[in-house]
């Protein structure tokens, strides 16, 4: 089975004069903007630097070999990415990110100069920060979030700086940025806009689908899900979604990596599974029953038990594993047994990346709270 580094590797050698941009490229660049530039000694910034330039200096940064926002297939990612001749010797600058516990904000974006004059305007999804998966609960009841907002600042102002076409991808939170920052940059902005690429993101409420700006944006929105998709099918949206094959089973589908990719594009297939249908019908329907402020007391809920136990990232909570368990054990005690029920399966969503021990040793208390 094929992937994004099998892409390159196939495709690499010819440039994008030569052989266009795509939506296999869209999603290496959603990829690329996982990369924790910010970590850098020198982060690309103020102005543009070849990628071939910035993959050397990622990769001979002995900092960023601990760094845990890092997967182990992003090296690999940018070393392909930098050896390439389609890749390489595009620039890439003016990368921006913004950390904000306060604001409950988790943002970064980079933006990688086309052929032709374009610019391609890259959205980080969510990392593994507690602050990020936060965010995340937010855009279940509140728009805009802060991210959203920032979204259409930076897209304002990389359009601001040249004259030409631009292209708006990310991944995850990074997608809904990408058609957030479409929909609202304004008239001018917006005209420019060549096409959105979300892969795999949620979509907005109603007032959001039918305001002036999404209208205007909506049919050049190319929105991507796995066969099991759970994010990309929350709240709503008008543009159709194409389903694609990934090689892995459940939530893990969520990874881009495991995205299969024939030529210069995805192996699609007709729908998702029904898994996925009921999940997201049941999301749907829990969501539905409560009200915006019941929903934001939940998610705040939710913060808190994961706030208490002091790690900042889901990486440290599984590297703190018993302690993890047990903090969290002593947030939910005191809760009434649907909210303890609840806050408990949300935890288990969004700590399942942390690594399969958190997950087991989770339901394992699970199980010990409902027998008491």
């Amino acid at each position: 089975m094929t992937d994004m580094l099998d892409y390159i590797a196939w495709r690499g050698d010819l440039d994008m004069e030569t052989d266009g941009f795509n939506e296999a490229d869209a999603a290496v660049l959603a990829r690329f903007s996982y990369m924790p530039f910010e970590y850098l000694r020198d982060p690309p910034r103020d102005g543009f630097f070849k990628i071939r330039d910035i993959a050397a200096q990622a990769l001979e940064d002995e900092r960023l070999v601990t760094e845990e926002r890092w997967k182990l297939r992003d090296r690999e990612l940018m070393a392909a990415m930098g050896a390439s001749r389609r890749f390489g010797e595009l620039e890439a600058g003016y990368c921006f990110d913004r950390f904000d516990e306060k604001l409950q904000t988790q943002f970064s974006a980079i933006t990688v100069c086309l052929p032709e004059g374009k610019r391609a305007v890259v959205f980080r999804g969510t990392d593994n920060t507690v602050v990020g998966w936060k965010e995340d609960l937010n855009m279940s009841y509140l728009c805009p979030i802060p991210g959203q907002e920032t979204a259409v600042e930076y897209t304002r102002a990389m359009a601001a700086l040249f004259r030409g076409g631009l292209i708006l991808c990310g991944h995850s939170k990074g997608g809904n940025l990408a058609a957030y920052a479409g929909a609202f940059c304004g008239e001018d902005t917006q005209g420019r806009v060549e096409s959105v690429y979300n892969f795999d993101g949620p979509g907005f409420f109603d007032n959001i689908l039918e305001s002036p700006g999404y209208r205007g944006i909506f049919g050049r929105i190319h929105t991507f899900i796995p066969q099991f998709s759970v994010v990309g099918m929350l709240l709503g949206r008008d543009e159709k979604s194409t389903v694609v094959h990934s090689r892995e089973n459940g939530l893990h589908q969520h990874d881009m990596y495991s995205w299969e990719i024939v030529g210069p594009g995805f192996v699609r297939l007709g729908t998702v599974t029904g898994g996925s249908k009921f999940v997201d019908s049941a999301l749907k329907g829990w969501i539905a029953q409560m009200t915006p402020e019941q929903f934001e007391l939940f998610a705040d809920t939710i913060y808190k038990v994961m706030e208490d136990t002091n790690a900042r990232t889901l990486h440290q909570m599984r590297e703190n594993l018993r302690e993890t368990v047990m903090s969290i054990a002593r947030s939910v005690s005191g809760m009434d047994e649907d909210t303890r029920r609840a806050v408990m399966e949300c935890v288990k969503l969004l700590v399942i990346n942390a690594g399969r021990g958190v997950k087991e040793e989770l339901m394992e208390m699970g199980t010990r709270e409902k027998s008491t």
